[in-house]
């Protein structure tokens, strides 16, 4: 996306599912100095993303009480039960009209720094291609960042269509794959044994 202004970009982390294989909302678990949600969304604001949105749903107000005051949009998806899909979709809803890209996060993935969204948002900056998405040993992983033409593209996608992976198929030769170091961009938190993993792995 070679231009001479840099891209508006906006984070969309999802934060609002119900961690049911957890057993506990893993968005309000202790990492670190805080919780899960926290630690992400500060990496987020401490990366080079302009703008910050959360999407909220299962334990909504605890959510936004653990966030506070930090410098974020959050907005609640009445449809959180039905799957990470609506969250997408309903973070992608939220997009200010000045968006040129956004990157999805996922809330269960504390170990993404800073440096590593603004790798991809460096790649993104410099590429053609409409989707940046980071690669460690050739599997996929986050943030992946969009153009703002896909925005319609995941408001069409039905609850049956496998979700915004799916436009990874649709626009093979539009996505710039981003190769990392670190298996960073692909751990993620859906049981116990991996949240305690992880806390292992965060002394």
């Amino acid at each position: 996306m070679t231009q001479h202004l840099k891209p508006r970009l906006t984070g969309i982390l999802l934060a609002a599912g119900l961690s049911t294989r957890m057993g506990e909302p893993k968005q309000l678990l202790p990492f670190g100095e805080s919780t899960i949600v926290e630690t992400v969304v500060d990496s987020m604001l401490m990366s080079k993303l302009d703008s910050v949105i959360v999407v909220v749903g299962h334990c909504a107000q605890q959510v936004r009480e653990k966030l506070g005051t930090r410098p974020i949009q959050i907005v609640f998806n009445p449809d959180y039960r039905e799957g990470m899909l609506s969250s997408a979709q309903c973070g992608v809803r939220a997009l200010n009209e000045t968006t040129d890209a956004f990157a999805l996060m996922l809330v269960d993935q504390p170990f993404i720094t800073p440096t590593l969204i603004d790798t991809v948002v460096n790649a993104y900056v410099q590429t053609e291609k409409g989707i940046a998405v980071p690669s460690y040993n050739y599997r996929r992983g986050h943030p992946v960042i969009f153009h703002r033409r896909y925005a319609d593209d995941i408001l069409a996608l039905g609850a049956d269509s496998g979700g915004v992976r799916t436009l990874f198929k649709t626009y093979t030769d539009d996505i710039h794959y981003v190769t990392v170091d670190t298996d960073r961009v692909l751990r993620d938190m859906d049981y116990r044994e991996d949240y305690e993993r992880a806390l292992r792995l965060a002394r």
